[in-house]
């Protein structure tokens, strides 16, 4: 399973499928294997207003320029203070459930995608994302190696915090 990033951030960089350009903002790295970068545009849109950024698949990703990187950690344990598939719980809503994605952004905010277990009648509850300081760690949860699979892809690659 990986476990760091390949790409620094706040460099110029193109979804080599797409063409859709941008700044790294935004890292992120799933329990199932995948990181993603966020990208966003560096132009406005026709109105005026700021484009949305938008998330790609490691692989997916040419830097096209690195004068400004920002060299920091790229090893997960040392960025996240809350490791992948925990169990944990938030400390305002009381919202508890795993881990299943994180979050760097460039401007220090580290996030956390926690999704609840199935409700009594067996449907899928929604996620949701809240930042490091509102989650307390509460059980062990589940290890990334428990649910490695041969081939790595994420939970959701375009519902990410913008």
């Amino acid at each position: 399973m990986q476990t760091n990033f390949k790409y620094p951030m706040n460099v110029i960089a193109k979804d080599t499928v797409s063409g859709f350009q941008g700044l790294v903002i935004a890292r992120n790295a799933h329990l199932f294997g995948c990181a993603q970068y966020g990208l966003a545009p560096q132009e406005l849109s026709a109105d005026g207003s700021p484009r949305n950024t938008e998330y790609f698949d490691e692989a997916r990703i040419e830097v096209l320029d690195s004068a400004s990187a920002v060299y920091g950690e790229n090893a997960y344990e040392n960025i996240f203070a809350i490791s992948l598939g925990s169990e944990v719980k938030d400390k305002v809503s009381e919202f508890q459930g795993k881990v299943l994605a994180v979050i760097e952004n460039l401007h220090n905010c580290n996030q956390y995608y926690v999704e609840q277990p199935v409700d009594k009648d067996g449907k899928i509850q929604d996620g949701r994302w809240f930042d490091e300081g509102r989650l307390e760690v509460v059980g062990k949860g589940i290890t990334p190696s428990e649910v490695v699979s041969p081939k790595r892809g994420s939970v959701f690659s375009r519902d990410l915090p913008r």
